[in-house]
């Protein structure tokens, strides 16, 4: 253990300083070291080493594997002896179990000789058996055959007779649906022929009902237009009513109109001769029989606008001409009728 030790503190000492991980490996494995009973083989050194480096993780791969080399190159060395007497003793111990396997192979192969000449017989008296045995189920397997083979046949007339059944029942079966089918197509024809009647029917009476429609339609159109027509000569005729009305009303408006001129005209001729009388009176009263005669100078011969205004005015003439026109209008629009 000295030894081991020894070669573990030299390796970490060489660079003059121990680590933290050295030292805690160097600590853990002086104690598995010393917990080891018994003389050190290589073999228990490599187990320590191994389970040392299991317990401190915090070593680097290196190291340990520097430090073991160290270990066991050191402890190869100075037991070279103590080695070769082991590698001396594990000959001979590989000696004697290669022996001890001969002979176990030996006893081995004539066992398995002897078995496998029991093996033969009873292979031999196996196979007797079972020729037997396949004769008689050989045997059996032809009257299977027979049996089944006869089974086969009146199965297959069987089948063949229930075949027969099935297809008449078919025929049959498919001469129904066969006539259904003819009688559903012959239903279906005659409701496709009353449902085209129908729509024919219905698209007559849809048709006369249109002409109906239209025909009242033209009805009311004609019977608009003549409303219309009537309408429209009723206002004409009311228009022409009331062109005549207005006619006739500036008609009479010029006729007052003259009347009332020409009573003015009669009520001023009147001042103007009643003014005359007065005047001449009053010169008649003033009279001397020795004064001279005076001579009284006559009146204009228009002595008032109104005594020169006669039946053809303007303001008759533009009645005239009013009138006229409305008349020429009235008959132009009773022709165009």
């Amino acid at each position: 253990m000295t030894e081991i030790l020894t070669a573990l503190q030299d390796f970490m000492t060489r660079d003059g300083a121990i680590s933290v991980e050295q030292r805690e490996f160097y600590q853990s494995f002086r104690t598995a070291l010393n917990s080891h009973e018994g003389e050190f083989l290589i073999e228990d050194v490599e187990r320590l080493l191994v389970a040392t480096r299991v317990e401190v993780e915090s070593i680097s791969d290196e190291d340990f594997g520097k430090m073991g080399q160290a270990i066991l190159t050191r402890y190869t060395n100075k037991n070279e002896d103590a080695i070769n007497e082991r590698i001396r003793r594990l000959a001979e111990e590989e000696a004697a179990k290669r022996a001890a396997a001969e002979a176990i192979r030996k006893e081995e192969e004539a066992r398995r000789a002897e078995e496998e000449r029991i093996a033969e017989e009873e292979r031999l008296a196996e196979e007797e058996r079972l020729a037997e045995e396949e004769r008689l189920a050989e045997e059996e397997r032809l009257a299977e055959e027979a049996r089944l083979a006869e089974e086969e046949r009146l199965a297959e007339e069987a089948r063949l007779a229930e075949e027969a059944r099935l297809a008449e029942e078919a025929r049959l079966a498919e001469e129904a649906r066969l006539a259904a089918e003819a009688q559903s197509a012959e239903e279906a024809r005659l409701a496709e022929e009353a449902r085209l009647a129908e729509e024919a029917r219905l698209a007559e009476e849809a048709r006369l009902a249109e002409e109906a429609r239209l025909a009242a339609e033209a009805q009311s159109a004609e019977e608009a237009r003549l409303a219309e027509e009537a309408r429209l000569a009723e206002e004409a005729r009311l228009a022409e009513e009331a062109r005549l009305a207005e006619e006739a009303r500036l008609a009479e408006e010029a006729r007052l109109a003259e009347e009332a001129r020409l009573a003015e005209q009669a009520r001023i001729e009147a001042e103007l001769a009643a003014g005359e009388a007065e005047k001449q009176a009053y010169w008649d009263s003033q009279e001397d029989p020795v004064e001279e005669e005076k001579v009284v100078p006559d009146l204009p011969s228009q002595a008032s606008p109104l005594e020169a205004e006669g039946p053809n005015t303007p303001l008759v003439k533009i009645l005239i001409i009013t009138g006229l026109v409305a008349g020429l209008g009235a008959a132009a629009y009773f022709l165009t009728l």
